[in-house]
């Protein structure tokens, strides 16, 4: 499994130091950036996106949805562990 600077090493790679709403619905799986914008709304989106000034619309930062990725790893292997 990768760690977390693996991943933001790919995800620079892949899309720069930002994504955008269609970068982060590609990576998250969400099914539009329609539902991106409604999780975003209702507080329920996991990670936090920034306007950027001279820039139209919102982004997340590489650095951010890589930590957000692997927080669900380690909580996949801690749901794992026997008791």
């Amino acid at each position: 499994m990768a760690t977390q600077t693996e991943r933001e090493a790919d995800l620079r790679t892949r899309f720069g130091d930002v994504l955008t709403l269609t970068d982060l619905a590609v990576v998250l799986r969400y099914s539009s950036v329609g539902a991106i914008r409604k999780a975003n709304s209702r507080g329920q989106l996991p990670v936090q996106l920034v306007k950027m000034t001279g820039r139209r619309g919102w982004f997340a930062t590489a650095e951010a949805v890589a930590e957000y990725l692997a927080s669900l790893e380690e909580a996949r292997k801690q749901a794992n562990q026997p008791d």
